[in-house]
């Protein structure tokens, strides 16, 4: 009697993978937190260590430096653990695009931006097609920049000015 080869299985099991971003420890992996991971990462980001965090970017028109305040004229981009998303008010029209899982109207969406939301690595595509529109200019060097990650704004300003 000779000892027999193990007889491979009918059916076999996937092998469970990881995405090729990675999602950072506490995130769920769904579009927008996918966004977010490759976002911290093409930036290099560190996020703090069991700490919410929240990226927030604002743009005006003007030779001035943004705010966070009100403007009849404004783009502001927020970025946080679970989405992504954008504001742009102009005249007495505002669009609100929030991206979980999908891009979605928040409150409002005047000027028809949910159905052009691109992607996150993709914005400034966005905001090029706005000032195209409406005949204007965001300056980026004068880009407000608020960041929970220590150490960011350099990278996000970078970013900003790629627009």
């Amino acid at each position: 009697m000779t000892p027999r080869e193990p007889v491979p299985a009918r059916t076999t099991t996937p092998q469970v993978s990881t995405h090729p971003i990675g999602t950072p420890s506490g995130l769920s992996p769904n579009a927008g937190t996918l966004a977010v991971a490759a976002w911290l990462r093409d930036r290099g980001l560190s996020l703090p260590a069991a700490k919410s965090w929240r990226v927030q970017i604002a743009l005006e028109l003007g030779d001035r430096a943004a705010s966070f305040m009100f403007a009849t004229t404004k783009f502001q981009i927020t970025i946080d653990p679970q989405s992504w998303g954008f504001m742009f008010m102009h005249g007495d029209r505002t669009s609100t695009i929030l991206v979980t899982n999908m891009a979605a109207a928040r409150d409002a969406d005047e000027h028809r931006l949910v159905a052009m939301t691109p992607p996150l690595k993709r914005i400034g595509v966005l905001l090029r097609d706005l000032e195209a529109r409406y005949h204007m200019f965001f300056p980026r060097h004068h880009a407000a920049i608020r960041s929970d990650i220590p150490g960011s704004e350099p990278m996000i300003r970078a970013w900003v000015s790629s627009f």
